[in-house]
């Protein structure tokens, strides 16, 4: 009983929005594994991109808090604020953060020395642009540096870039040696080019223009749930602004779609056929996520540096195994294709109350608990990882996972 006033309390926030599901949740008998029902019903009243409409609904969301736009399926002005959208809530567009791209693949990025709030965080950028510390494109002697690939969840997207998780993994690994009773002399810098709603096409574009210009010794590329989503904007984004597609791939995926010139026509800045285009790319978002990792497993081959994927979850929406085991397993077979490891961290938010974990009611990005999550999810499984460890720690022995503290030094 305690458990269903808990929840009821934080329904409040969202009354209009989520009234009908917690009525039906409150017909359900409470199962005997409370962990479990405490996660089902925070779900429900937790947004992770307007769970009630599901994935499709991503596109909108995007298009709304990070384009501007007020797709089928975004959430207005008015939906916002019913799910408690403070007063002052800007789009990140609208922020003052990033800057559009003229007829550009990678169409907008971050704003390079940017020192401004975003979502009531401190949001600072160095003078390349990255959600980081300050960084010299020249690497420092003894430095191994590590280059992430990825989108909001990666960047921080409503935390200081001194809670992300990418920022803790570089913490943890200048001082997990003297924690482990070895001494090294090698210093590391992770380098953030994540930024909101990147595809996975505009992080392979990033790399190329950005990001092995840094000469990285170990390249991440971050993968999500919503990457199709993403991807579903990034194109009809590219279409609308008459950018080139530049990659042969993107070219032959477009046609073999049946995506056609009179399809790409604009009209007042608005792409007529757009629905059109998103039900004809569809199928095609696989192969087209294939063709990308290759792109980007070949670069670094020539260039002669280790990748490797990760799979970050949303909070809440990607805690049901049974739900993202197919996204999972395609991910995977793609990694084993170009014969990359990879990391699923699906499982970080599991059993735990997304409003613990989430930045806002109505936002699913993970806060800065959230973020320590994922980092020791992270920093878990290189430690247990011998190719992974080795390459971070040369001639050091990874760990068994028995000896893990539930907290690494």
């Amino acid at each position: 009983m305690a458990l269903i006033q808990t929840t009821s309390l934080r329904a409040a926030r969202i009354a209009m929005l989520q009234a009908a599901a917690l009525v039906a949740i409150s017909l359900i008998s409470v199962p005997s594994d409370w962990t479990r029902a405490r996660r089902l019903m925070a779900s429900a009243t937790s947004n992770s991109s307007n769970r009630a409409d599901g994935d499709h609904h991503a596109t909108g969301y995007y298009e709304g808090l990070v384009g501007g736009a007020e797709g089928p399926g975004g959430r207005g002005e008015l939906t916002l604020a019913l799910m408690g959208k403070p007063n002052g809530w800007v789009r990140f567009n609208d922020a003052g953060v990033v800057r559009h791209l003229d007829r550009d693949f990678l169409q907008f990025e971050l704003i390079p020395k940017i020192d401004s709030l975003l979502f009531g965080q401190p949001f600072v950028t160095n003078s390349h642009g990255m959600h980081s510390p300050e960084a010299t494109v020249e690497k420092p002697p003894g430095v191994f540096r590590i280059a992430l690939l990825g989108a909001s969840m990666d960047m921080g997207w409503g935390v200081k870039y001194q809670d992300t998780y990418s920022h803790q993994l570089e913490g943890w690994l200048n001082t997990h040696p003297a924690h482990r009773g070895f001494a090294s002399d090698r210093k590391f810098e992770v380098l953030n080019f994540a930024v909101a709603a990147y595809s996975p096409l505009q992080r392979l574009e990033s790399f190329r223009r950005k990001a092995r210009d840094f000469k990285p010794d170990l390249v991440i590329f971050a993968s999500t749930m919503l990457d199709s989503r993403l991807a579903e904007i990034h194109l009809c984004d590219v279409f609308r602004t008459k950018a080139d597609l530049t990659y042969d791939f993107v070219r032959q995926a477009v046609e073999a779609a049946g995506v056609t010139e009179a399809d790409r026509r604009v009209d007042r800045g608005q792409l007529s056929a757009k629905e059109t285009i998103k039900k004809k790319l569809e199928p095609h978002y696989w192969s087209l996520y294939d063709a990308t990792v290759a792109a980007l497993a070949g670069d670094c081959r020539t260039a002669g540096i280790p990748m490797m994927m990760l799979v970050i979850p949303r909070v809440g929406k990607d805690a049901e195994e049974s739900e993202r085991a197919e996204s999972v397993g395609r991910l995977k077979a793609i990694a084993g294709r170009y014969a990359l490891p990879i990391y699923d961290l699906t499982d970080t938010f599991d059993e735990i109350d997304p409003a613990l974990l989430e930045i806002a009611a109505w936002d699913d990005h993970p806060n800065a608990l959230g973020h320590h999550r994922l980092f020791l999810s992270l920093t878990h499984k290189l430690v247990t990882d011998q190719g992974r460890y080795e390459l971070l720690f040369p001639g050091r022995k990874a760990v068994a996972e028995a000896a893990l503290p539930q907290d690494l030094p």
